[in-house]
């Protein structure tokens, strides 16, 4: 039995499924599910019920994640209390490139009113870049895309789910079928280094959708001043925490169910800076959820 387990098994408890407890914790769906079958080959009791569908926790089950609640709560006091947080200090925070623009002042703002000793240091990189430096601890906390593969040794916290867009200049209006739009004209990709890029390609290959590609930038607005100038067609999210997509764009949601990007929180496992991290999650993931209901 191990840490990990715990949080994942506490996750379960709040969100009540495989995907969304994968989601939570930065697992994939087949992770989780393994995780918890060592969990309960250890501890020989039955944790879920596996003949529903989906899979439900047991009496059994619910009692030990409140248990393993609990535990978590006293795990983290002791490393509060062995670190001696210091909020006084210094933090080193990552972001995409997009999310430095829009999210930097704001939280810089709310970390300034709640925690004024403390200092912040600020780096700027793709998702990838930003997930190696918190696994060699090179930063506290880092905005990033979540990764299309288990990352070890980091922990994500979900701050938005961005939902995807085919877009396309009016000159494509009319076009009913988000594969048919992506193949109506020549294709914009965004960066394939990043992961997002690789999301993109990976399910245009999946659904068998083939574009012909014009080329690959790096940047949503510049994307988008192509697609309205009418050089061609690209996905791109619908950013819920900065420059929404334009409403002269014709777009189309990407794929059934519609696929999205997911923003997230990363530390370190190893990371104590817990009430900041809470902290600055919270706060971001507020200001997606009033962006999202407005």
């Amino acid at each position: 039995m191990n840490i990990r387990q715990l949080r994942t098994l506490s996750a379960f408890l709040e969100h009540g499924s495989f995907s969304e407890t994968g989601n939570q914790v930065g697992l994939s769906h087949s992770a989780v599910s393994v995780q918890m079958q060592q969990l309960e080959t250890e501890l020989n009791v039955e944790i879920f019920d596996r003949h529903s569908r989906p899979p439900t926790i047991t009496p059994m089950g619910a009692e030990i994640a409140k248990l393993a609640l609990g535990i978590l709560d006293e795990i983290e006091k002791i490393r509060m209390f062995a670190a001696g947080e210091n909020l006084a200090g210094s933090i080193t925070i990552g972001f995409v490139p997009k999310t430095l623009q829009t999210l930097l002042p704001r939280v810089l703002k709310e970390l300034r009113q709640n925690y004024p000793q403390l200092k912040v240091n600020v780096k700027s990189a793709i998702s990838d870049e930003l997930a190696t430096m918190i696994r060699h601890q090179e930063l506290d906390f880092a905005v990033l895309t979540a990764p299309t593969v288990e990352i070890p040794d980091i922990e994500i916290a979900t701050i938005a789910a961005e939902p995807l867009y085919v877009i396309a200049p009016k000159s494509q209006i009319g076009i009913n079928s988000d594969a048919n739009l992506a193949r109506s004209m020549p294709f914009i990709f965004f960066e394939k280094k990043t992961w997002l890029g690789q999301q993109i390609v990976i399910s245009l290959q999946a659904r068998g959708i083939f574009v012909d590609e014009l080329m690959e930038l790096d940047s949503f607005d510049v994307i988008e001043d192509l697609v309205l100038d009418g050089f061609g067609v690209s996905i791109v999210p619908q950013r819920l925490l900065s420059t929404p997509l334009s409403p002269d764009l014709v777009k189309l949601p990407f794929s059934n169910p519609q696929e999205v990007r997911r923003l997230v929180l990363a530390r370190h496992i190893n990371n104590q800076k817990t009430e900041l991290y809470n902290f600055i999650h919270t706060y971001l993931a507020s200001l997606a959820d009033a962006v999202h209901e407005s």
